[in-house]
């Protein structure tokens, strides 16, 4: 179960495109800034949000129409011009789409349902909509996206499918919940984080397709699992679920790798996920190159919700790629819910 990245697309605060968005990455330049939401001291809370000018214009009008709050309006608006991006190199015939989204229950969004239709129809692409699957599954959304579309690609490798993650944490509401649980960063907060945004797509082919140009980069396997432990769960909070997804992912290799030499986590400034990452770690000494490097991008862009895991498999590969970054890559997130994921990028073998 492997894949060949050929495309990505980013778009988040730190960057409009995975060039610019590595870059910034690299170079440690926070995109954070003094958001127009006001908290209960009166103060702006800080987040890490999207230009206006970076996304889509305008909803069309068929779109604009639906009874969509203005969460999902601002998450098709992030999504369009990402997805509008790779359609080309996706290749024609409609799209194999696998996307990740909030954690949000069917019943309360029922928008949900419609929004890969909605996205691919104002970003000019038909769906082969029996092929695709809508993740709602929060922060690691993406990565269960990504094992979900391998499965595809291993039954019937003979066009692309595509995988990404959209979210926003500007909604009034939800920014009220987070406040009063003690979670966004600001006064009197340390264990917190910033809320941000974003949207990311990659293409996926055959990894024994010849590629004439692009990231030319392999995912070897991905993993996800479900942690009984997790933030709102009854079960105590050992941090043992992302340990057990890599356990999963090491036993789905099916060719010798080197030594991770780079992870690219979905840290958030929060203890919680750090509690996850340093158990993984410890149980997993033996798969990690010993001078390995870890990168934790929501340093510059903030949380980004269920699009942090593409934006770091678009990061990683692209890292990977140029030899900024030694690979193996290891990416993984961790949702508030209990899901778990991570996937290993290494350099493709033509």
């Amino acid at each position: 179960m492997a894949g060949r990245i050929i495309a990505a697309s980013a778009l988040c605060a730190a960057g409009r495109g995975v060039e610019q968005l590595w870059a910034s990455a690299r170079a440690g330049i926070s995109r954070i800034g003094s958001s127009h939401v006001i908290d209960r001291h009166g103060e702006p809370i800080q987040m890490g949000l999207v230009p206006e000018d970076a996304l889509e214009p305008e909803l069309p009008a068929e779109l604009d129409s639906l009874p969509l709050p203005a969460s999902a309006r601002r998450m098709l608006r992030l999504g369009i011009p990402a997805l509008r991006s790779v359609l080309e190199p996706a290749g024609e015939g409609p799209l194999r789409l696998y996307l990740g989204l909030p954690q949000l229950a069917l019943e309360e969004a029922p928008w949900l349902r419609g929004f890969s239709l909605y996205l691919a129809q104002a970003a000019g692409a038909r769906l082969d909509l029996p092929a695709c699957r809508v993740v709602p599954a929060g922060r690691a959304a993406a990565l269960v996206a990504l094992e979900l579309a391998l499965g595809e690609l291993e039954q019937d490798p003979s066009r692309p499918v595509v995988i990404g993650g959209i979210d926003t944490y500007l909604d009034l509401k939800l920014l009220a919940s987070l406040e009063a649980e003690g979670r966004i960063l600001g006064p009197g907060v340390s264990d917190g984080f910033i809320p941000g945004e974003g949207a990311s797509f990659l293409v996926l082919a055959d990894p024994a397709a010849a590629v004439a140009e692009g990231m030319d980069v392999t995912v070897a396997a991905a993993a996800s699992t479900r942690d009984p432990g997790h933030r709102f769960g009854s079960a105590p909070a050992r941090g043992e679920g992302l340990a057990t997804a890599i356990e999963l992912l090491r036993s789905r290799l099916r060719q010798p790798q080197s030594l991770v030499g780079t992870t690219f986590a979905g840290l958030n400034g929060e203890s919680f996920d750090a509690k996850q990452w340093g158990v993984a770690r410890l149980r997993h000494t033996d798969f990690f190159a010993p001078d390995a490097l870890v990168s934790h991008p929501a340093d510059c862009f903030g949380d980004a919700g269920a699009a942090m895991g593409a934006l770091l498999l678009a990061m990683g590969a692209r890292a990977i790629a140029r030899g900024e970054r030694r690979g193996p890559a290891l990416i993984w997130a961790a949702s508030d819910g209990e899901t778990r994921a991570c996937a290993l990028l290494s350099r493709a073998e033509n």
